[in-house]
């Protein structure tokens, strides 16, 4: 996996032929303070990062509209291995990516139980690495627990004698159960004089609705900060009180709204 952000002296972007590992603090000042320099302003990005978020901390994925960063699903031919989309996660003192769709288990696949059913859970750890906890057989299975450095992403059922996993539980197969924690998405350009809507996001939802009857055309629509052109992205309600996307609005999405009351 290629890890956003973390030296990989085997990647082009950030490699180096005249550094090796070595204690720190170094011999030469101006190199302690280059290094120190660095540090700090890194520490400075992810606070400034994190406060946009909303400072609750994380994590968070991050991801364009749209997308589904850290989504673990079924392979194209599906096996007892998994595929994890590319992402990027912001977490209370981490930031951490992966910029290539990764097969996991690393090597080998998934083992099916022998007796009894079991949960798997799958995560990332801050530090970049992918993480497979493996459960215990049970006729009732718990998910295992992960370390607290570890972004749950997915679990995995694994049924006795199942020979792939999918998307979604067909009765037969193993099947994976979606983790992931909040996605955001310019959720930092919030307007506080904004109202939201009494319905909450879910990906499914369409129409969300107004405290009050309002004019005819002078509603205006924002998600996550980004005004909506009516007509195209939503529609007014014919009862003037709510409107209707044209998609869906994801999960963690901030919906909110103005307009002239009727």
């Amino acid at each position: 996996m290629t890890r956003v952000g973390k030296y990989d002296p085997a990647s082009s972007e950030n490699s180096s032929s005249l550094w090796v590992y070595g204690e720190v603090p170094v011999s030469s000042a101006k190199l302690n303070s280059w290094n120190g320099n660095i540090d700090a302003g890194f520490w400075l990005l992810h606070r400034i990062l994190n406060l946009l978020a909303d400072d609750a901390g994380g994590p968070y994925l991050v991801g364009a509209e749209g997308s589904e960063p850290f989504l673990v699903e079924e392979q194209t031919t599906p096996d007892l291995t998994v595929q994890v989309r590319t992402g990027f996660a912001l977490g209370p003192t981490y930031l951490l990516g992966a910029s290539d769709a990764e097969t996991l288990p690393e090597s080998g696949t998934f083992t099916a139980p022998t007796s009894d059913p079991r949960i798997d859970s799958i995560g990332i750890r801050e530090s970049g690495e992918w993480v497979i906890e493996t459960g215990t057989e049970s006729a009732t299975p718990t998910p295992p627990t992960l370390d607290a450095d570890v972004i749950h992403l997915a679990d995995v059922y694994l049924r006795v004698g199942a020979v792939s996993i999918k998307n979604s539980d067909d009765s037969s197969n193993a099947y994976l159960i979606d983790k992931r924690p909040r996605k955001i998405s310019s959720i930092a350009h919030r307007h506080s004089q904004l109202v939201s809507p009494a319905e909450t996001p879910d990906g499914v939802r369409n129409d969300f609705s107004t405290a009050d009857r309002f004019v005819m055309g002078t509603l205006h629509v924002y998600v996550n900060g980004l005004r909506q052109a009516p007509g195209v992205h939503y529609t007014e309600d014919s009862d003037l009180l709510g409107y209707t996307f044209t998609q869906a609005p994801p999960t963690g999405f901030a919906i909110h709204h103005e307009y002239e009351v009727g």
